[in-house]
């Protein structure tokens, strides 16, 4: 998964669900607000209004984040930082939500001079491989439910689970993004055919979510393909390098007084096969005559 879209779509259809992990479960959810930073044209989709149990409206910044970044910290500093100086007057909290332990930059931002902490930042943060999935279940929270794969305890028979609360529990309309989402999270412990089949493969695909996730798992392939191609034309070219020098210092052993000219017309053999068959056949040459006419015809 390469974007923040079925989060951000998540929290636009559950985003009520969430409440109780940013520590607010008695609070009302009022809107998910989108805004866009004009400087750098970053839009926040997962900004949520919210209403206190005394009826104080504020404002909770939740970032998912899926893949390390060392500036995760400054970037949720700065985006609470922007949205104050628009709304002054409204309370303002953060918190980072890490789907897996290798994106965890931590839940404090310390500046130090001199070795001595100047200030400290303290951000909210969330690890959901700590959160335990039958517990979230337990709850029949949707939201958490559909996050369920990420959280510790999770297994095959437990995503059916959630699948089950989805459909027992969501409304209609939401259902099919809501599987997508979970299929998407649920991939390194269900296969992704499988949980086509046992969802139903109509279902899904009413969904607009899953043909874009379709389309972006296309590309993932596709690239990590051209990745793939381009890391083997490289190990070809090491191994043809490699059995070109060989054949250097095989023709140097034998006779010491080849011309450098040779070198030229090996560096002109770019099949590794042919190139091994010479290493032998050089090591059988009466004289630098027939070495230097195997190398023409190899090159040829």
């Amino acid at each position: 998964m390469k974007s923040d879209i079925p989060l951000k779509r998540l929290t636009a259809l559950r985003g009520a669900d969430f409440l109780p992990l940013l520590g607010f479960p008695d609070a009302t959810l009022v809107e998910v607000v989108s805004r866009e930073l004009p400087s750098s044209a970053t839009r926040l989709d997962t900004l949520l209004r919210l209403r206190s149990v005394h009826g104080q409206q504020f404002l909770h910044l939740l970032e998912w984040q899926h893949y390390p970044d060392p500036l995760i910290l400054w970037r949720t500093v700065g985006y609470l930082a922007w949205i104050g100086q628009h709304e002054p007057d409204t309370s303002v909290l953060g918190t980072i939500a890490y789907l897996h332990p290798a994106a965890d930059m931590g839940d404090s931002l310390i500046q130090r001079i001199d070795g001595q902490i100047v200030r400290n930042w303290h951000i909210g943060s969330i690890r959901l491989w700590e959160q335990d999935a039958q517990v979230a279940l337990a709850t029949t929270n949707i939201g958490l439910a559909v996050l369920s794969p990420l959280m510790q305890n999770a297994s095959p028979s437990l995503i059916e689970a959630a699948a089950q609360i989805v459909l027992t529990h969501a409304p209609a309309l939401q259902q099919s993004d809501l599987l997508s989402i979970l299929g998407v999270f649920a991939e390194p412990l269900y296969d992704a055919y499988r949980f086509t089949n046992f969802i139903g493969r109509d279902r899904l695909m009413s969904s607009g979510l899953f043909e874009y996730l379709m389309k972006e798992r296309e590309a993932e392939w596709q690239e990590r393909e051209a990745e793939w191609q381009e890391r083997t034309e490289i190990i070809q070219r090491e191994a043809i390098r490699s059995l070109q020098q060989i054949l250097v210092e095989t023709i140097l052993l034998r006779f010491p007084t080849a011309p450098m000219a040779l070198t030229r017309d090996i560096q002109q053999i770019q099949r590794s096969d042919a190139l091994s068959h010479l290493i032998i056949a050089v090591q059988q040459a009466p004289d630098l005559d027939r070495v230097a006419q195997l190398l023409r015809e190899a090159a040829s």
